[in-house]
């Protein structure tokens, strides 16, 4: 794929969040709008359950499966419009727990910190025992980064008016990646001066290849 694309593609996946955020948001801020917030609320996992539904080797059971789901939802629709923010809410939390996971999981013994693994991709060949321990401790900053906006969601949500929790949890948390980001970059530059920065596509690229290398061994098991 080229870089115009898999900008173009970044690009799209972008606008589509931020569209989705600003639905979210507008749907908990308005009164009235729940079936909103509904959409908003299934339409996403029930996007990627069918994907990865139809793409599993068991898509003749879980196809009908995810069929009697929607339907069991559509009839159930007017409760559950009523209470749509705890969709958005478990959604959020989901997200960054599970983030926290990818990143957490990679700290256990005998397994590669998984910003090693992305700086080892970008680099290539063995990494300085400092480039090891600094990726090693950017693993566990990742980890705890995910926690505590899962955290502070949870705190809102359960603790401030609704409007106040969608705020931080669609306009703010979002960007806090960027920030994070930007503050592991610097960082990186006064604790290992002497070597050659990778920036944010870098680590993107650097993730997709993990990904990609790892997605053969995983369906070999299946």
């Amino acid at each position: 794929m080229s870089a115009l694309a898999a900008a173009a593609r970044a690009a799209l996946g972008v606008a589509a969040v931020a569209a989705w955020q600003i639905g979210a948001h507008y749907a908990v801020a308005t009164p009235g709008a729940h079936g909103v917030g509904l959409a908003m609320a299934l339409v996403p996992p029930l996007a990627i359950a069918l994907a990865a539904a139809a793409r599993s080797p068991r898509r003749a059971w879980l196809l009908p499966l995810w069929t009697v789901v929607v339907l069991a939802l559509w009839f159930m629709r007017t409760p559950f419009a009523l209470h749509f923010e705890w969709g958005l809410y478990l959604e959020h939390v989901s997200f960054n727990l599970a983030m926290a996971l990818l990143f957490g999981r990679t700290l256990a013994a005998g397994r590669v910190p998984l910003c090693t693994q992305f700086a080892t991709m970008i680099h290539g060949g063995t990494l300085a025992p400092a480039v090891a321990r600094y990726t090693r401790s950017i693993t566990l900053a990742w980890t705890l980064f995910f926690v505590a906006i899962a955290g502070v969601s949870t705190l809102m949500f359960a603790l401030a008016p609704i409007v106040a929790w969608s705020t931080f949890a669609n306009y703010l948390a979002l960007p806090l990646v960027a920030v994070m980001f930007v503050a592991e970059h610097a960082c990186r530059r006064f604790a290992l001066p002497g070597e050659r920065n990778a920036g944010m596509l870098d680590a993107i690229r650097a993730y997709r290849q993990t990904t990609r290398q790892t997605t053969p061994a995983h369906a070999e098991h299946s």
